[in-house]
């Protein structure tokens, strides 16, 4: 919302989960007719895949379920251009020969969250034939206030812990993958770039696809490398078999040429800024849990 702001526009946020369930198509349907938005964001979603996998139906309600209710909100609130959030997780996961990987590439995904951001974006497809719909399939973003359970925010507080207490290690899982980051506020300029191309008329109207991405790529023990030296000490990475997944493929790295092309975006966040956002972030947080670690 802060980016819309920003850029002139008068942003309406969706109330929380608690008040509004978005697989609720009355209640939806309600709030869209009420507010007549010139153009809908379709961000809500279960967007944690250890969600999904361990409740996939719920995952597959949520995040196939209420994109159709927000999209059927849309159309018959006059049709207005959406955008709806997928994932690059609809890719599954990608071959070497794949890399890297554009909007043409097969869908593989097998895992409960790829597969409900499928689902979400069949239905995206199904409501083009009625209003303006853009589908992004973002690849790993991350940035200040994202939940503790994300991969950067979770080494970032692993970290910060360890900077407090004086210890000289922490825990992690697969440090050698390679992914594809961004900056969040790098991502959210796309998505409005996105629907103010719909809205002016400079993206044909439609169906429309893109990825967001960087198109490079970092390893996960980079990544500690550089919070360790953000909050100024050095750890020693201790595997733990819980936090190991066996079916991560080495890299996953994005093209976003087609975003680039048709709207001149492209990522300006270094990813060392981003990291030394996420660690003032952690530090910030009330609770952060400084007791000496169990032995």
């Amino acid at each position: 919302m802060r980016d819309l702001e920003a850029a002139g526009h008068n942003a309406v946020g969706m109330p929380s989960s608690s008040v509004l369930d978005i697989t609720d198509g009355g209640a939806v349907d309600a709030f869209v007719a009420g507010v007549r938005p010139d153009a809908i964001a379709h961000l809500a979603a279960m967007s944690f895949g250890p969600d999904a996998r361990r409740d996939p139906d719920r995952a597959l309600a949520v995040n196939e379920g209420g994109t159709r209710s927000v999209l059927s909100a849309a159309v018959r609130s006059g049709g207005g251009p959406v955008l709806v959030a997928s994932s690059s997780d609809v890719y599954g996961a990608p071959l070497p020969e794949d890399l890297p990987i554009r909007e043409t590439a097969p869908i593989r995904a097998n895992q409960p969250y790829g597969l409900s951001k499928v689902g979400s974006e069949r239905a995206a497809l199904e409501a083009s034939r009625d209003i303006p719909v853009a589908v992004v399939r973002p690849f790993n973003h991350t940035g200040p206030g994202q939940r503790p359970e994300f991969v950067v925010p979770a080494l970032a507080t692993r970290i910060a812990r360890a900077a407090l207490r004086g210890d000289d290690s922490i825990r992690a899982g697969n440090i050698d993958v390679r992914r594809d980051f961004s900056d969040v506020r790098d991502v959210v300029r796309a998505y409005r770039q996105i629907l103010e191309g719909l809205a002016s008329g400079g993206l044909p109207a439609g169906h429309r696809l893109y990825n967001v991405a960087s198109g490079r790529t970092v390893a996960v023990r980079e990544i500690i490398a550089t919070l360790a030296a953000i909050a100024g000490i050095e750890v020693k990475i201790e595997i733990d078999p819980a936090l190991v997944r066996s079916d991560d493929p080495p890299e996953i790295r994005g093209d976003a040429s087609l975003i680039q092309a048709d709207l001149g975006w492209t990522t300006t966040i270094p990813l060392d800024a981003t990291l030394r956002d996420v660690m003032d972030d952690i530090r910030s947080r009330p609770g952060l849990d400084v007791s000496p670690a169990p032995s």
